[in-house]
């Protein structure tokens, strides 16, 4: 309790004492029919500036309130409490410590306002909180409302915002206001109706189906009970103690007995309800002073009981659905080799159907469907591609059936032929469910529609399959042969079908196929293979475009390098990469073999040989002779070179036939050790002693060579060359080189009758000649020595004469 509370302190005590007193003489003094009862006291109060609101205590303990405000606190003793309907009107004068000081004027209240006052005192005048007495006490006199004392009111509530306690005037309002809400008469109530609701058939983890729903009953209602159905734990009996409105969930396994279309399901319950509110009357507790407050206290609400047994309600589930069926093959392609054909049918239920009918399986297991089956027709083949229709033709031709048992519900049934595919050509499935079609027992359930029947259309590009066209072809080189005046690969094809027909496009015209002619290139003749070996190298590919049988088609030629010698192959593939995209997939897949005689070509490059002039003498001219052969390309060009073996002993020549000298001007000359250092091919190549200009062969025949004048005796082999220009690269290249030491190349050289031999007095000659040299050389040298030793003895200075000592030496022959 707060400052501003005040129970009764004990000045407060005196002065209730003598007022007390005053009051028991004045009562002595007054006429009275009833005795009268014990002066209220003041309760739970709050002290606003010297005024005091709250509750007050009647003579009988209970917790009163003023309701005449305006008038005088009750200090006299007061008559017995009773209910009233109707509260009088009064006329009231209280000047007090606030500066009040008029009369206040009521009339009677009655009705909702007296409703309103009951409500707030009843349910929140009943505190021992000063605080909130006050509020409701300040509640109270805002429900009375009379224009004759709003001054007086409004003067208070001033007052008390005005000394900082707006927050009790703000709660007052607020209980002011729950009661005009809240305060109503006791109204009496009537049963309501059960409503069943959210019926549907659900399908559960397990697969089986349920009814499943809920009844909505009203307020009142205790128990509601199920038949064909149970609530939450398999009761059928649902008890609400509370009487609150409510909702509860039922569920039904159908199908249990056997597949049936209909379950039945019905639902009663009791209800009673209590008629509540509040009257229109308080207890008041009159002063029996004229001029004091009445005071008055709340009156409880009004509560009875009634009962009754609620409408029965019942629903019929139905468990009749419609299937539908879409398809898809898992190929719309079917290779004839690896594969058959093949379909996935999904089976589902439409949303507006019921789901799928299904059943717990014994012992728990997994749902038992009813069984419902679909049957498909596999037409074809067909040469062009099939138009879409509600029904295939008449005369369509039936490639195959097939039937599922759609034992799972709702899924995707995979289906697949045993058998490959026979023939190339068009394909289409159409699947179809009828109620007719079904077994007995599900005919006699009910639960698909009669006549039902529900299909795909005939040519749906999703329910197309296509056996591919096979194509064989026989493959021909125009040449085998290759020249170099045209080294280029021409090819023919000729395509067949087989297994079938060659299939057409939309517009009817047979499709196009695309074959791929790759030419290899090997150093040796190629061996007969499905594919190529490895190290064979592709050299390049060309492509012919085949449209129906027979047809043969020569292909762009294929280019072979110019410096690629030995043998080229073709192989030819039908790959789906290279197909345009309207024939993508439609062919099937294939290569020939690669070495294909008829497909194989040798590289020819012209053949030489050559008839050497077989003897000559020294200073004759001699010369060679090509003969040519084969075919010859643009710009060839042939040269001669002339080898001379050496012997041991003999001169050194170079290639105009000359002598060659070493740096001190001695002739050199070859020596045993020399040449056995030398393979046969080595030693025949050492010397080439002449080589012709380059003379132009235009055509296969002979060619004479330019001579060359032979310079010394002995034997020598000729080696010719035949050369062109690559016309990839602008540079010359050899197409032929002879072998050296063959005998049809060799030129014997002898020495003219009467000649000195080159081993002879020639060599004499010289070595005289030379020995001199040497001898006058030594002298110098030996001088120029003795006059270095008189200048110093410093070695270096004996090189600046600029020569250097040398043993002579004579050549009187081949030195090893």
């Amino acid at each position: 309790m707060n400052d501003n509370v005040t129970i009764v302190t004990q000045r407060r005590a005196r002065r209730a004492v003598v007022t007390g007193i005053l009051i028991a003489l004045m009562w002595a003094m007054l006429p009275h029919a009833d005795p009268p009862a014990a002066a209220a006291n003041r309760g739970y109060m709050v002290d606003i500036g010297g005024w005091m609101v709250g509750t007050f205590v009647s003579s009988t303990g209970v917790h009163t309130y003023c309701v005449e405000p305006g008038t005088s606190e009750p200090v006299a003793a007061q008559q017995k409490p009773r209910k009233m309907g109707t509260l009088p009107g009064y006329t009231g004068y209280q000047p007090d410590a606030t500066g009040w000081d008029a009369k206040v004027t009521s009339g009677p209240a009655s009705g909702e306002t007296v409703r309103r006052m009951n409500y707030v005192m009843w349910k929140y005048g009943r505190t021992t909180d000063a605080n909130q007495a006050a509020s409701v006490q300040f509640a109270i006199w805002f429900l009375r409302d009379d224009p004759g004392v709003r001054d007086w009111v409004n003067h208070r509530v001033k007052w008390v915002r005005d000394h900082g306690r707006a927050d009790l005037i703000q709660r007052a309002e607020d209980y002011a206001a729950e009661a005009r809400r809240q305060a109503r008469a006791p109204q009496a109530q009537k049963p309501g109706t059960l409503v069943l609701a959210e019926q549907q058939l659900v399908t559960a983890a397990s697969g089986a189906v349920s009814g499943t729903g809920s009844v909505a009953f009203p307020v009142g209602t205790t128990q509601v009970k199920i038949s064909g159905a149970a609530f939450a734990g398999g009761k059928t009996v649902h008890m609400n103690p509370s009487k609150q409105a409510g909702r509860v969930s039922w569920s039904t396994p159908l199908h249990a007995k056997g597949w049936a279309r209909h379950h039945g399901v019905s639902v009663t319950a009791s209800w009673e309800a209590r008629s509540s509110g509040w009257p229109a009357s308080v207890v008041v507790h009159p002063a029996s002073q004229q001029n004091q407050q009445w005071l008055g206290s709340g009156i409880s609400p009004i509560d009875e009981t009634m009962r009754a047994d609620l409408t029965p309600v019942s629903t019929q589930l139905d468990s009749q659905f419609s299937p539908e069926l879409s398809t898809e093959v898992p190929a719309n392609i079917i290779a004839r080799e690896s594969a058959a054909f093949a379909d996935s049918v999904t089976i589902t239920v439409p949303s507006g159907s019921a789901p799928w009918p299904a059943r717990l399986g014994s012992g728990g297991a997994a749902a038992e469907y009813l069984p419902v089956q679909a049957e498909g027709t596999l037409y074809g083949p067909f040469e062009h591609p099939i138009q879409q229709a509600e029904t295939p033709p008449d005369d369509a031709p039936v490639a195959a059936r097939a039937t599922v048992i759609a034992d799972r519900g709702p899924d995707t049934y995979d289906v697949h032929l045993d058998e490959a595919p026979a023939s190339s050509g068009y394909y289409s499935w159409v699947w179809e469910i009828s109620e007719p079609g079904q077994a007995e027992e599900v005919r006699t359930s009910g639960l698909l529609p009669q006549s039902f029947r529900v299909a795909d259309e005939f040519g749906v590009e999703s329910e197309g399959q296509i056996v591919p066209t096979a194509l064989r072809w026989k493959t021909q080189l125009i040449e085998q042969r290759l020249g170099l005046d045209d080294l280029r690969i021409r090819d023919r094809v000729t395509p067949e079908a087989i297994d079938g027909p060659w299939l057409r496009g939309a517009a009817g015209d047979p499709l196009e196929a695309v074959l791929t002619l790759t030419a290899y290139h090997s150093k040796t003749e190629p061996e007969r293979a499905e594919a190529p070996p490895e190290g064979a190298v592709e050299i390049g590919s060309t492509q012919v475009v085949v449209s129906g049988d027979p047809a043969t088609v020569e292909a762009e030629p294929i280019a072979v390098p110019f410096d690629m010698r030995g043998w080229v192959t073709v192989q030819t593939c039908l790959k789906n990469e290279d197909q345009t995209e309207a024939s993508r997939g439609l062919f099937d897949e294939w290569c020939d073999d690669y070495g294909i005689p008829e497909e194989t070509a040798v590289i020819a490059p012209p053949e030489v040989v050559t008839e050497a002039q077989s003897n000559a003498l020294v200073g004759d001219s001699i010369q060679d002779t090509a003969i040519v052969t084969g075919r010859v390309p643009e710009n060839a060009e042939i040269g001669f070179t002339f080898y001379l073996v050496p012997e041991a002993g003999t001169p050194k020549y170079d290639e105009e036939w000359q002598p060659r000298t070493n740096s001190r001007g001695e002739p050199e000359t070859w020596s045993r050790a020399e040449l056995r250092g030398m393979s046969d091919d080595e030693r025949c190549l050492a010397q080439p002693v002449g080589s012709t200009a380059r003379t132009a062969v235009t055509e296969p025949g002979r060619v004479e060579s330019p001579t060359i004048r032979a310079g010394s005796a002995g034997v020598g082999y000729w080696v010719e060359d035949l050369d062109t220009q690559n016309p990839d690269t602008g540079e010359r290249e050899e197409l032929h080189r002879g072998a050296c030491g063959l005998e049809n190349e060799r030129t014997v050289v002898s020495e003219r009758p009467g000649a000195l031999a080159v081993t002879g007095s020639d060599y004499a000659l010289i070595g005289v000649a030379i020995g001199g040299a040497l001898a006058v050389l030594a002298g110098l040298m030996l001088w120029a020595g003795r006059r270095a030793k008189r200048v110093g003895n410093d070695p270096a200075q004996t090189v600046g004469a600029g020569f250097e000592a040398v043993e002579p030496r004579g050549v009187s022959g081949p030195r090893d």
